[in-house]
């Protein structure tokens, strides 16, 4: 069994945080309580953008910090520079708002059984990344990837998660207050209009970005939260056509006129830049609509704060993966450790 703990040490061991002051200090504290093996209080969750990445805080001995954007390299195909390959999009590239109502439309009417009381949801999800560069360091798209799988299962009344650690199945009480939520008890509790859940994920959005903040970085927040609630969750169809058409919404999202390989399966992108630097994606099959992964790229040459507690800067060129994943797998069962 994969040691969930163990890969992500490997994968991001000098691992800085974003700019921001809030991000910096969640970053700085989830990651000193995953290098320690004193017990923490339950998982605390708040939208990231890619470089931040945490998913759980260490609870009774489990200890996991998961790229938060996805989609990943060795699935699918990759260009000369060890990236994902993108590809002709074999037609014309329509409006990103014809894309996401159609997807919210697709989505809406999907099928879906809901999950019992006491079950649990199963994600598997692969990132890949480049991790961080060393402190002087510089990243660019022809740095090595590293890849692993992250499996997590969570009580759908948010209570309990659960995921190896060094072999052995861990199962630790939550937090409270994660946002966006990662249950999903509280995932069909959002607003399904899409300007109420507009103002919802303003509303959540982390200290120093509030309503009133710049609207740029206060759309690019939004936009992320959406993503990672997509992202963090096995969304009902209702929930998930909701947030295509907030989406749809907000100012600066984008569709890219090259769609992206995932795992062979063509993907569509609908992006926003985040952090100014940082273009994140979130990947939509192109025929079916149905959610692949994220990806975040980065779309020009940026110079990095090495974060609290450190001195120097570290530098990531324009075309360089940052994180991208895909989802392996995702259902609701009926114990931690089950799978699908």
């Amino acid at each position: 069994m994969n040691d969930d703990l163990t890969t992500l040490r490997a994968l991001r061991p000098n691992t800085a945080p974003p700019s921001g002051e809030a991000r910096t200090a969640a970053h700085a504290a989830l990651m000193e309580r995953a290098a320690s093996s004193a017990p923490v209080p339950g998982r605390t969750r708040r939208f990231r953008p890619p470089r931040v990445g945490l998913r759980l805080a260490v609870a009774g001995g489990l200890a996991t910090a998961a790229a938060a954007v996805t989609v990943a390299v060795g699935l699918g195909g990759a260009d000369g520079n060890n990236g994902p390959r993108s590809v002709p999009t074999g037609g014309p590239v329509v409006d990103v708002r014809t894309v996401l109502y159609q997807a919210a439309d697709r989505t809406g009417s999907r099928p879906f059984t809901p999950p019992r009381p006491g079950q649990w949801t199963y994600l598997e999800t692969r990132y890949t990344s480049p991790g961080k560069p060393p402190i002087g360091g510089v990243q660019t798209p022809k740095s090595p990837l590293k890849t692993r799988v992250d499996r997590l299962w969570t009580r759908i009344d948010g209570t309990r998660v659960a995921q190896y650690d060094h072999g052995r199945l861990t199962v630790a009480p939550t937090g409270a207050g994660a946002m966006p939520p990662v249950d999903y008890v509280s995932v069909t509790k959002i607003p399904l209009d899409p300007d109420a859940l507009i103002a919802w994920a303003k509303k959540g959005a982390p200290a120093g970005v509030r309503p009133g903040s710049p609207a740029d970085a206060s759309d690019a927040q939004t936009f992320g939260i959406l993503a990672s609630l997509l992202n963090d969750n096995l969304v009902p169809p209702r929930q998930e056509a909701a947030v295509y058409r907030a989406m749809a919404k907000i100012p600066g999202v984008t569709l890219e006129r090259r769609t992206v390989d995932v795992a062979g399966r063509p993907a569509l992108a609908v992006s926003r830049i985040v952090e100014g630097y940082l273009r994140q994606e979130v990947l939509l099959d192109r025929t079916s609509y149905a959610y692949l992964g994220e990806r975040s790229v980065v779309v020009k040459d940026h110079t990095g704060d090495a974060g609290t507690g450190e001195n120097g800067t570290w530098k990531v060129e324009k075309g360089t993966i940052d994180v991208f994943s895909v989802r392996l797998a995702a259902a609701f069962v009926d114990e931690p450790g089950q799978r699908p």
